[in-house]
């Protein structure tokens, strides 16, 4: 969604430019059709290339010859890419065009990826700690992701991700919306963990029981496959006061008034959509730049906590929100969210650095 945003401002802001969204057919079956999509993107939908039958060799290149054959039609002058689609750098050399890489997670990730060496060998890391830092940056082997970000060589300065132009849904199928609408403003703790991330079945059981007990009102998120795991009977026992759904609109579930916390993964979209909207954030990362996202929103941000012992516990799952709903001493905690989300909304402003950093690249796209 984040990229198809990204399309949209680009396609509003550059008309003479024709932007070519390609995915596969089961996602764009998800993004498209879709009311309010400019003449000048045309989605497109490929398979990834490969004949059927067909067994690959180890080598990734294989997977890239077989993909540049199958759209040869196209003249690309251009290309914009999630940052972790790695081969589209190798598809933007092979066609001599320029690639610009969209970075969802936050900032400090990316500084770690391109200072590895610098951080092996030195210690300090300001507020960050081992804990934080990605898996495949502990050892001294590279990973593939990070000898792709190395060989860049010309890196655009960061462009600050632009302001949602895609219109708040106006499905809710699941009734949450509404559902909100009958809560206290700041009241409601929102609890989802993506669509990739599964807690283990004691972290879910802790998670159940932290709000039934709480005895504050709360919407979950969860899987079909996840609810099977919750605790006998507590879906009715909590249905005066909770909701339980496999899925939301998030990003206008967070932008509700009702909403006064959310227990999160810490991934990308979640983190931006919640900065967003002002919501504080009760943070178990789990992978990846999570586990940095979760210590910017606690150390520098201070707009939200990590949980205790990064493990869902009833006790910790209370503690934490008590601490964010209830106490005062949490209140600085609530004001940095608003902060966040005032800083935001000044940056996407006409004369705003993301503002101008925007018509940057868009200048970058139109003269490529």
């Amino acid at each position: 969604m984040p990229l198809l945003n990204l399309a949209l401002k680009l396609a509003n802001a550059a008309p003479h430019c024709t932007f070519s969204f390609i995915g596969t057919h089961t996602s764009n079956a998800i993004l498209f059709p879709r009311p309010h999509i400019p003449d000048n993107i045309k989605p497109y939908s490929i398979s990834d290339g490969i004949p059927e039958g067909h067994v690959l060799s180890k080598d990734q290149t294989e997977k890239i010859d077989l993909f540049l054959k199958t759209e040869t039609k196209k003249k690309v002058t251009c290309i914009i890419s999630d940052a972790f689609v790695t081969y589209s750098l190798l598809v933007a050399q092979t066609l001599n065009v320029p690639w610009i890489a969209l970075w969802l997670p936050n900032s400090c990730s990316l500084s770690l990826y391109f200072y590895t060496d610098l951080i092996r060998h030195h210690c300090g890391l300001s507020m960050m700690r081992v804990e934080d830092i990605p898996q495949d940056l502990k050892g001294e082997k590279e990973s593939i992701f990070l000898r792709t970000l190395v060989s860049l060589g010309q890196v655009l300065p960061q462009v600050p991700l632009p302001s949602p132009v895609l219109p708040l849904s106006d499905k809710d199928s699941s009734g949450c919306l509404s559902w909100l609408d009958s809560n206290s403003a700041r009241s409601v703790a929102y609890v989802c963990f993506g669509t990739v991330v599964a807690p283990a079945p004691h972290e879910l059981v802790a998670v159940a029981e932290a709000l039934e007990e709480s005895g504050f009102p709360f919407l979950w998120s969860l899987k079909e496959g996840l609810m099977g795991g919750l605790p006998n009977g507590f879906v009715e026992r909590t249905k005066m006061r909770g909701k339980v759904v496999a899925w939301t609109p998030q990003r206008e579930v967070l932008a509700h008034d009702s909403i006064g916390v959310f227990l999160t993964h810490c991934g990308a979209n979640s983190v931006i959509e919640s900065v967003s909207s002002g919501v504080p954030m009760i943070c178990r990362p789990f992978f990846g730049d999570q586990d940095i996202a979760g210590r910017v929103i606690e150390d520098i941000w201070e707009s939200g906590i990590i949980i205790e012992g990064r493990v869902f516990t009833k006790n910790a799952v209370l503690k934490s929100l008590n601490l964010i709903l209830v106490q005062e001493e949490g209140k600085k905690i609530r004001e940095n969210a608003l902060k966040a989300k005032k800083t935001v909304e000044d940056a996407v402003r006409p004369e705003g650095h993301a503002a101008k950093d925007f018509k940057t690249l868009v200048e970058i796209i139109s003269t490529s």
